[in-house]
């Protein structure tokens, strides 16, 4: 279900866990092989996240948890590519205030970062207009994104009083949509099923270009946080 990977520290500390839905979102990160990292892909979704996130804390220790992932933009002012840190993290009926964590406060003041709120839905938000409702209905002010798994993240790490940090990289800007209708690509268990991404693409041949611009955008905002753990790593 879930890969997780560790190394010993030369002092033995508990490893940072870095967290995120998709392995392909970890995999810059897996290649530098840093010493005191654990990694951990959950698969899609509150629910995923909460379940995996739980299943390795209940078995290993981390000494903090950082979060990272893609996200849609709820601000027209965010780029393809954009970092963005969450201050405070709301669902539809839920609130977290994110920067009482020790790490927020650390990485805040980091240059090329932006500070803002998570949204957390359970669903891929594809189209612009649900962007736009969305910003609407959370009455967004301020720099602001959508995605899936940070909520979930955030309670577990404040249940078991462990320090943690919402990092995302834009995917999809404010204004435009997905090249599909992921949502009905997904398993029983809420992944994103390639197959069935290929054979919805199949019905929709036009939906290719969009897919493949996705693809090289997933690329440059994996790159761009492995770059940030980079930068952060020595102020841990």
């Amino acid at each position: 279900m879930a890969t997780s990977r560790a190394e010993e520290t030369s002092d033995a500390r508990p490893p940072l866990l870095v967290v995120a839905a998709l392995k392909r979102e970890l995999a810059v990160i897996a290649r530098d092989r840093h010493g005191e990292l654990a990694l951990l892909d959950t698969g899609e979704g509150p629910r995923n996240a909460e379940r995996a996130l739980r299943a390795w804390l209940n078995t290993q220790q981390a000494r903090a948890v950082i979060n990272i992932g893609l996200a849609g933009a709820l601000s027209a002012s965010l780029q393809a590519g954009d970092l963005v840190i969450a201050r405070e993290i709301r669902g539809p009926e839920r609130r977290v205030d994110a920067s009482r964590s020790s790490l927020f406060q650390t990485a805040a003041p980091l240059d090329g970062v932006r500070i803002g709120t998570a949204i957390t839905v359970d669903e891929i938000v594809c189209k612009a207009t649900d962007k736009q409702r969305l910003a609407e209905d959370f009455a967004v002010t301020d720099t602001a994104w959508v995605d899936m798994e940070s909520l979930a993240v955030a309670e577990v790490c404040d249940e078991l009083q462990l320090p943690y940090l919402i990092v995302r990289a834009i995917s999809d800007v404010f204004d435009e949509d997905l090249p599909l209708d992921f949502n009905r690509c997904r398993d029983r268990e809420g992944r994103i099923s390639p197959r069935k991404v290929v054979q919805a693409a199949m019905a929709r041949p036009r939906a290719f270009k969009g897919l493949m611009a996705l693809s090289r955008r997933t690329d440059l905002c994996a790159a761009n946080l492995a770059a940030f753990i980079r930068r952060l790593l020595p102020l841990l």
